[in-house]
């Protein structure tokens, strides 16, 4: 059972990452200050950046929660599935997870948009979710091309990119569903040979 402080302190991050996601979605990730996101809350700067190192931690904190839904939905996944239908349904997971919480990941795919270090902190954990579902594929079919293995991923992962640009184009208006169903017709995964 989690005590009092622990709540309390999971309480403050929440209203920190609430403050912030406000700020972000009304004047922009760019325009908007520590200084203002520690006001909203009522708190100093200083106990802002006990909970968040930096402004762009808030926004990768939304980005690790989404790759962890990614990571334990395929780990999840019977090992005897073909891998890319494991890949999709962690795919499948993850965009579930952003529509379930829309504006959140709107402001957040809206934050990485407007700041090229984001981008490059996302773009780096990606690779490294990348390099973990390799990892999988690896136990999961022992002897198959090295280089489906890598590239499976790495296409999945490039769908997403361009199924969440287009949903935060169309300001969350086009269902992140049917994008990726569209784009899932697009692709054609071969059989692993191994």
């Amino acid at each position: 059972m989690t005590g009092l402080r622990e709540r309390k302190k999971d309480k403050l991050r929440a209203e920190l990452l609430g403050a912030a996601l406000d700020l972000f979605d009304r004047q922009g990730f760019s325009e908007t200050t520590i200084h203002q996101i520690a006001d909203a809350v009522d708190v100093s700067p200083r106990t802002f950046l006990r909970y968040f190192a930096t402004k762009e931690d808030v926004v990768v904190s939304w980005v690790e929660e989404s790759t962890a839904v990614f990571l334990t939905s395929f780990l999840g996944r019977p090992a005897e599935e073909a891998p890319d239908v494991a890949l999709l349904a962690g795919a499948r997971a993850m965009l579930a997870h952003y529509t379930a919480k829309a504006e959140f990941y709107l402001t957040i795919e809206r934050a990485i948009a407007s700041s090229s270090s984001i981008r490059a902190r996302k773009l780096e954990m990606t690779s490294t979710l990348a390099e973990q579902v390799t990892a999988a594929l690896v136990q999961r079919a022992p002897g198959a091309d090295p280089l489906q293995l890598a590239l499976y991923p790495a296409v999945v992962f490039a769908m997403l990119r361009a199924v969440i640009g287009a949903w935060v184009e169309s300001e969350g208006t086009r269902p992140l569903r049917d994008l990726f169903e569209e784009a899932v017709t697009l692709v054609t995964f071969r059989p692993m040979a191994g």
